[in-house]
């Protein structure tokens, strides 16, 4: 199967982690996060905003969860929180700025 980091990568973070949660949590398909996760599927164009929010949540660059290649901005921090009703998150990146 081909993009071997990209299934190296949640294997190592999620192993131990309750898919299903994450997946709740996320408002991503549970299939697809197991899928996912046991190299069963390839990520595609289709659910590509998926593979953001688990990069998100990782706090890894979406270039280095499917590739494992660092861009110059990474996350830093994210946080959830709601307030009344709706979800937010605030994502904190450090860029490497050149003049």
């Amino acid at each position: 199967m081909e993009n071997n980091h990209f299934f190296d990568y949640l294997q190592s973070q999620l192993k131990s982690s309750n898919l299903s949660a994450i997946a709740l949590e996320l408002d991503i398909p549970k299939a697809l996060l197991h899928d996912w996760v046991q190299a069963r599927r390839s990520p595609s164009l289709k659910n590509m905003k998926h593979v953001r929010k688990i990069a998100e949540y990782l706090g890894v660059g979406l270039e280095y969860l499917l590739f494992g290649e660092e861009k110059a901005e990474e996350i830093v921090s994210a946080v959830t929180f709601e307030d009344e009703g709706k979800k937010y998150k605030v994502i904190i990146t450090k860029s490497d700025i050149r003049g």
